[in-house]
């Protein structure tokens, strides 16, 4: 593959799983940019937002989304789910590279953050009134929704498949 694959979508999307798994069946690198924040940070992402807020996150954020399009090397990259929000990088990346959006369902997203261990500590609210989850994912999916739509190359609807089928999806679209 000759350009970079970048996976965008809404948290519990299934984008960390599903790209480590396209990397290695295409025998790229991956690079999950949350990963790549917190270890350039020293801590993560919960931490981040509590010492410094939303904002300094997204200032490290976009500056890492920057680099990724200066990568030498084609890599499977895992973006954020807000990472679609730096509106002015996206046509960058949209050039020379690839952007798969993984959707589900609000409720199937609501399933299966109460179900991940790693959410509970590690993916801060995005909402800081108290609402619910749900609310918070139906609010924020509102206002992201278009720009996954926008940039996405191919989209694919996880809802009821396994990372692996979804991995499958994405090397028969971007191998055709």
């Amino acid at each position: 593959m000759e350009k970079s694959i970048f996976i965008i979508g809404y948290r519990a999307t299934g984008k960390t799983i599903v790209g480590k798994q396209v990397a290695a069946m295409l025998n790229m690198d991956f690079l999950d940019l949350d990963k790549f924040i917190e270890q350039d940070a020293g801590m993560n992402i919960s931490q981040i937002v509590d010492q410094d807020g939303w904002t300094s996150f997204r200032a490290m954020e976009k500056k890492a989304l920057q680099e990724s399009i200066l990568l030498q090397r084609p890599k499977v990259i895992s973006c954020g789910g807000g990472a679609i929000i730096h509106k002015e990088i996206w046509p960058k990346i949209k050039q020379n590279n690839v952007i798969i959006l993984l959707k589900a369902s609000p409720n199937t997203i609501l399933t299966r953050l109460k179900n991940d261990t790693v959410s509970k500590t590690q993916r801060p609210r995005l909402i800081e009134e108290k609402t619910s989850l749900k609310n918070e994912i139906n609010n924020t999916l509102q206002e992201r929704l278009p720009l996954y739509g926008q940039w996405a190359d191919i989209e694919i609807d996880t809802d009821n498949l396994t990372p692996d089928q979804v991995a499958q999806k994405i090397i028969e679209e971007v191998t055709s």
